[in-house]
């Protein structure tokens, strides 16, 4: 398990560099105090902080002898990492087609049904709710406007 967790916590430290390093060529706005880069810089910092104090534990900690976990398909955790990943990839696919305000209570929905729940009608409601939120503080407190695909038509 020490292994393990030493390799998580490099690769870890790795792609927040990367991540942050990328933020670094991100656009300037001017009269702006907080920017694209902002959010995505700060995560990979926490990023950063938690992979290295990962590193750090699994460098104290004495080595119990355990082999580290193996990937297998058998495992159901695995299984639904890989589905989560899938509907992950197919929203970003779909972000453009079908537009914000379509795809992702459809997203949220299968992320939830994913871990368990199936309170169907509540789960509806807070994929719905929650894009709606989103949406709003993005069009309507960020002036940012998030693509709206097979929509956009009936709104421009």
């Amino acid at each position: 398990m020490k292994k393990a967790d030493m390799t998580a916590g490099i690769i870890g430290m790795l792609f927040s560099a990367a991540t942050f390093a990328a933020t670094l060529g991100f656009k300037q706005f001017k009269n702006v105090p907080v920017g694209p880069e902002f959010f995505p810089r700060y995560l990979s910092v926490g990023l950063f902080i938690c992979s290295a104090a990962l590193f750090i534990q699994a460098l104290r900690r004495a080595d119990d002898g355990k082999a580290s976990p193996t990937l297998r398909l058998k495992d159901a955790g695995m299984r639904r990492l890989l589905v989560g990943i899938g509907i992950i990839a197919v929203y970003a696919f779909l972000w453009d087609i079908a537009g914000f305000p379509v795809i992702t209570p459809v997203a949220i929905f299968a992320l939830i049904f994913l871990l368990g729940h199936r309170k169907y009608l509540l789960m509806a409601i807070f994929a719905l709710g929650t894009t709606a939120v989103i949406f709003s503080v993005f069009k309507l407190l960020l002036a940012i406007d998030l693509p709206l695909g097979f929509l956009e038509s009936l709104f421009y």
